[in-house]
């Protein structure tokens, strides 16, 4: 995987160059989008890097260590701290807008993907709750860990769905630099490029680059035998 990572990089690099050479200020454009594929480049190279190391190997092994740190249910409860008694009705009641939230969201994604031809986002890669199998939390801490971790991925979930829609859409980027942006941005037109938005909009609606990356993730996965999912 980690080769792939690198010729995917080396040709968007070529590429880059080659905009240098024929239009400056182009070039100038996509030499901001690369700092956003490196740093994607590197993400993807470190996951391939945990294939090989199975942190869950690491945490069998170190179990013992682990469980030393561990404290009693009583000593996360007492003393009682009464801002954390007053906030939990309105922590834990997020829970009922949220499932609500979650469900309507999956009506719309299941529904309107499959009518639009958007490659429906696979729930497996944002809901990730292996922090219940450290050995160093309490039953309470493991709870709202569970607790945290569904309603930050269900969020980033929301996100990609979003985004997706959003390619689908309104494929155009915004005219203020915005801090934090979805997977897709990076792939709309410029904010005044009129000409270039009627041109690709179509070809924005392929999402064959995304159904590839799908293929190439199980393909890795097959070949790593994905040991940590059977954990």
């Amino acid at each position: 995987m980690i080769n792939n990572v690198r010729r995917d990089l080396a040709k968007r690099l070529a590429e880059i160059q080659k905009s240098l050479e024929t239009n400056k200020e182009i070039g100038v454009q996509k030499l901001e989008l690369l700092s956003n594929d490196v740093k994607k480049s590197f993400d993807r190279a470190i996951d391939a890097l945990d294939f090989k190391i199975n942190i869950f190997n690491e945490l069998k092994t170190q179990r013992d260590n682990l469980r030393a740190w561990k404290i009693s249910s009583l000593k996360t409860i007492l003393p009682i701290n009464f801002k954390y008694l007053l906030s939990m009705p309105f922590i834990y009641g997020m829970l009922i807008p949220g499932l609500f939230f979650h469900l309507c969201l999956e009506i719309y994604h299941q529904v309107c993907f499959r009518l639009y031809g958007i490659p429906r986002v696979k729930p497996s890669n944002y809901f990730v709750y292996n922090r219940r199998l450290l050995p160093y939390l309490n039953w309470i801490e493991k709870i709202n860990c569970f607790y945290c971790s569904y309603f930050n991925n269900l969020l980033q979930y929301a996100i990609e769905i979003s985004g997706r829609t959003e390619r689908y859409w309104c494929p155009i980027k915004y005219a203020t630099k915005t801090t934090q942006t979805h997977s897709q941005y990076n792939k709309f037109v410029d904010y005044l490029d009129a000409k270039t938005f009627r041109e690709k909009w179509q070809d924005l609606r392929d999402f064959s680059d995304i159904k590839e990356a799908d293929i190439t993730d199980v393909k890795t996965c097959e070949e790593n035998k994905c040991d940590f999912k059977k954990k």
